[in-house]
């Protein structure tokens, strides 16, 4: 545990990816309907200005462009 409360844990890359797709579908399936996995990170690029990860990959916040 560092001093600002903070941890420095590893989090399952592929889980966040999973999160972000599940959070993109939530608004629109047509969104990624055929998206490949592996073509996923453009998308997110032209949806998102960010996506923050915080102590667990479930805590997500997410920064639309839009």
């Amino acid at each position: 545990m560092f001093l600002c409360g903070c941890r420095r844990d590893s989090i399952d890359a592929d889980l966040v990816e999973r999160l972000v797709r599940h959070r993109v579908e939530a608004e629109s399936v047509l969104l990624v309907a055929d998206v490949a996995d592996d073509a996923l990170g453009q998308v997110v690029q032209r949806l998102f200005v960010a996506v923050r990860v915080a102590a667990a990959a479930d805590d997500l916040a997410f920064v639309w462009r839009f």
